[in-house]
């Protein structure tokens, strides 16, 4: 009952996380001068890491289907590769490892254009630079992960069938300080440096709007609205990665926990506690397209758009709702 109860959870949210995440591909993709900043490449690829993500949990074993549902390859070279790279679910747990980065490189990017915004213009409006930051979550959550792969044979078993198992690890102090470091380098460092990165943002900006408050007081010049609008744009865009990124640490870190307790000996793994904990960790991939709609209007009246929702009515308060909407729209555009 517990097994179906759980496929149906991560079928559910592969369903929902697939639909959201193609539409925020979809808007990205219509809106491509969006892509000129760095923060919403990052937004993308993390948008297409939640689609990949989605369709493995419904295709992948282990997931929205039974462990064993598909039958092993009859070539030893093809079974092996069938349990080390499908049946281990390494490139699930790479895609987190990778989102988990992706959010780390959204920090960094949020960082600069708050507290240094005269070298983020500077080093982030180059192709390479935009390039770096989305591929080098990439390689580091897909190489974290190799020992997920590698920890996997296939056994003849006495029937004459062939069955994918874990490898049996060997409890000895180098591998527990192995497995720590892993923990520590996937999870644990990359929170703490975006918990301190937006520590720093949250008292740059809050420093920014007692400046603009002041100026604002003083006059009302053309200078004067253009820099509250930037700021403000500024804060909206800062305000969404921030809550991005939380999600998704709050939502694997104890998943990561949890795995690092295992190596370390102390609890065991494949029970109830560590199944909930894999739901919570999965269900991230479904926020992110909420988030942006509920945080930037701009998101949402684009999705709307999208979903041909848009009934707009030729009345004095809803054509002064659009006005607002375009003004808005053009200032995030501009915006850093």
């Amino acid at each position: 009952m517990e097994q179906i109860f759980s496929q149906v959870l991560f079928g559910t949210t592969a369903a929902v996380t697939l639909v959201g995440n193609t539409l925020v591909v979809i808007l990205f993709l219509k809106k491509r001068n969006w892509l000129e900043k760095t923060h919403a490449c990052l937004l993308l690829a993390l948008a297409i890491q939640d689609v990949v993500t989605a369709v493995t949990l419904l295709v992948l074993p282990g997931f929205a289907l039974p462990l064993h549902f598909y039958d092993l390859p009859a070539s030893p070279s093809l079974r092996a590769l069938y349990c080390g790279i499908v049946w281990s679910l390494y490139i699930p747990f790479a895609l987190s490892v990778v989102s988990i980065y992706t959010c780390l490189m959204l920090a960094v990017d949020r960082l600069l254009a708050v507290w240094r915004p005269l070298t983020y213009k500077r080093l982030c409006s180059s192709r390479k630079t935009k390039a770096t930051m989305v591929i080098l979550p990439w390689v580091a959550g897909f190489l974290s992960e190799l020992g997920t792969a590698l920890n996997v044979q296939n056994s003849r078993q006495n029937n004459g069938s062939y069955l994918c198992e874990r490898v049996t690890i060997n409890r000895s102090l180098e591998n527990m300080v192995i497995g720590l470091i892993l923990f520590l380098l996937k999870g644990f460092v990359p929170a703490v440096l975006m918990a301190v990165a937006y520590w720093k943002m949250m008292i740059t900006l809050k420093q920014a709007s007692l400046r603009v408050s002041q100026n604002t007081t003083g006059g009302n010049s053309p200078a004067t609205r253009d820099e509250t609008k930037s700021h403000l744009a500024l804060k909206r865009i800062t305000r969404m990665a921030c809550a991005a990124s939380a999600l998704v640490v709050t939502c694997w870190l104890p998943d990561q926990i949890y795995y690092c307790l295992f190596e370390l000996n102390i609890i065991p793994m494949d029970n109830s506690l560590h199944n909930g904990l894999h739901i919570l960790a999965f269900l991230n991939t479904s926020f992110n397209p909420f988030l942006y709609s509920f945080s930037n209007r701009q998101y949402k009246e684009e999705f709307k758009k999208i979903l041909g929702c848009a009934f707009r009515r030729n009345t004095p308060l809803r054509s002064e709702f659009d006005a607002t909407c375009t003004e808005q729209n053009r200032q995030e555009l501009h915006g850093i």
